[in-house]
């Protein structure tokens, strides 16, 4: 009931929407396929927000001297500009502490590297990102280097509190991209009661989408593994981005959901997440 209260004031004047920021985009780069990507992406959303590039590296014993160069390479290629921020030190402390310093408004970032040290620097430094920062994570697996936007955005609900801080971000996301929202009603739990509540839910955010002018889809699925069943049909939708909310325990916490977790290692689409502590954030700047 909280979420349909939150739906209909949205839905009711504008004073009532959160203000979405978008002024300061973070890359946590290593030359890696989906590090690359993750730079280009961040590249066409600094465009299309006006917002500033940021790309950090942060040095370790076997870090490459050639991780500048590469930067300036696709930069150049994209015609972008950027601050190169060099630390040393805890690779997920060192990107967090660069996060609260510039006053980052999102962070992109690949999920896996190449192999051995890479896969390391990547691969478990994107989880432990994820679960301390302040702002929304987006991560990039190696299969999409060339992405350059997103056409279908994935809108799970379920029925948690917490589902509905989603929907913000994915319409800030959707505007920017002239994208498409899937939204996808799924829950662990099978029952009439669950599914009449949740499609309640999909008809206030599908109304408050076309309000914005975004185009919607629908479609629903319960009683399954939710990030499975997040994949499974998000390919089958053609979707390019998932959105997901995850919850910290404190911000020395390196926890992360069981669902988001498996969503970010599997996924061979790009995923968002966010953290309620995000939105709660942005309520203040509204």
């Amino acid at each position: 009931m909280i979420f349909r209260n939150f739906c209909f004031n949205l839905l009711e004047g504008n004073s009532n929407k959160l203000m979405i920021i978008l002024d300061n985009i973070l890359v946590p780069f290593v030359d890696s396929p989906s590090a690359i990507g993750a730079l280009k992406t961040a590249i066409t959303l600094s465009k299309i927000h006006n917002a500033k590039l940021h790309v950090i590296h942060v040095l370790t014993d076997k870090s490459n001297e050639s991780v500048l160069d590469r930067i300036k390479d696709v930069c150049t290629k994209e015609n972008a500009v950027f601050t190169f921020i060099e630390r040393s030190g805890n690779i997920q402390k060192e990107i967090i502490k660069a996060e609260r310093e510039i006053g980052i408004d999102l962070i992109v970032m690949g999920a896996y590297g190449k192999t051995g040290w890479q896969q390391l620097w990547v691969g478990s430094n994107a989880f432990k990102v994820i679960s301390t920062s302040h702002c929304p994570v987006l991560t990039l697996q190696n299969d999409v280097g060339e992405l350059k936007g997103f056409n279908k955005i994935m809108l799970p609900l379920d029925d948690s509190e917490e589902t509905r801080q989603k929907v913000n971000w994915v319409a800030k996301m959707a505007k920017g991209f002239d994208a498409e929202v899937l939204i996808f009603n799924t829950t662990k739990v099978r029952g009439e009661d669950t599914r009449k509540k949740l499609a309640q839910y999909a008809q206030q955010v599908e109304a408050l989408l076309h309000k914005d002018g975004i185009k919607t889809s629908f479609d629903e699925s319960y009683g399954n593994n939710i990030a499975e069943d997040c994949i499974k049909f998000a390919q089958m939708h053609e979707c390019d981005l998932i959105t997901i909310m995850t919850e910290t325990e404190n911000t020395n916490s390196f926890f992360m959901g069981t669902y988001a977790q498996q969503l970010v290692s599997s996924s061979p689409i790009p995923v968002l997440t966010i953290h309620a502590r995000s939105v709660n954030k942005l309520q203040t700047l509204a």
